[in-house]
């Protein structure tokens, strides 16, 4: 079996050293992970690996795990980066860019990853982005796209 490290052209030697992924995580086969894994996955190697990455690109996979645990913390993640918040904000001005619209093109972003996995109900998604209630997200993705989650799903999962 391949694993994602090697699809990707790195070694799990030279991932390990830059990424806070596991061994497990490291040796797992690609064709397990799903698309909305291996999207995040490979965001993260680039970015961690590439020297050149903007402060933004560095920032979103670390966005993109605390996401995952219900709720994004600016002193969080800037502790994440050996960094203070006051420091992360003006890397982030640096860039013309402002920590809460980073988080909502993250969660943006993982919301068409998420809606194009079938087998997610609408309300899971909306959980996993930090929305306390259902409508609240499907307002915000309304806002980012211009139709509703719902109608997205469906034509996205209308194209193969």
């Amino acid at each position: 079996m391949v694993s994602y490290l090697q699809t990707a052209g790195y070694s799990e030697r030279d991932v390990a050293h830059y990424a806070e992924l596991s061994a497990e995580q490291l040796a797992t086969p690609a064709e397990s992970l799903s698309p909305g894994q291996l999207q995040r996955l490979w965001q993260l190697i680039q970015c961690r690996l590439s020297p050149s990455a903007s402060f933004s690109v560095q920032v979103r996979p670390i966005i993109a795990r605390e996401l995952a645990t219900g709720r994004v913390k600016v002193d969080s993640v800037a502790s994440r980066l050996n960094m203070s918040r006051h420091t992360l904000y003006r890397k982030l001005k640096e860039e013309d860019m402002t920590f809460l619209e980073l988080l909502e093109e993250v969660r943006r972003e993982q919301a068409v990853t998420y809606l194009r996995e079938r087998h997610r109900p609408l309300v899971e998604v909306a959980e996993l982005l930090g929305f306390s209630e259902l409508s609240a997200f499907s307002r915000a993705f309304k806002r980012w796209t211009g139709i509703s989650p719902a109608v997205f799903r469906v034509a996205a999962c209308a194209t193969p």
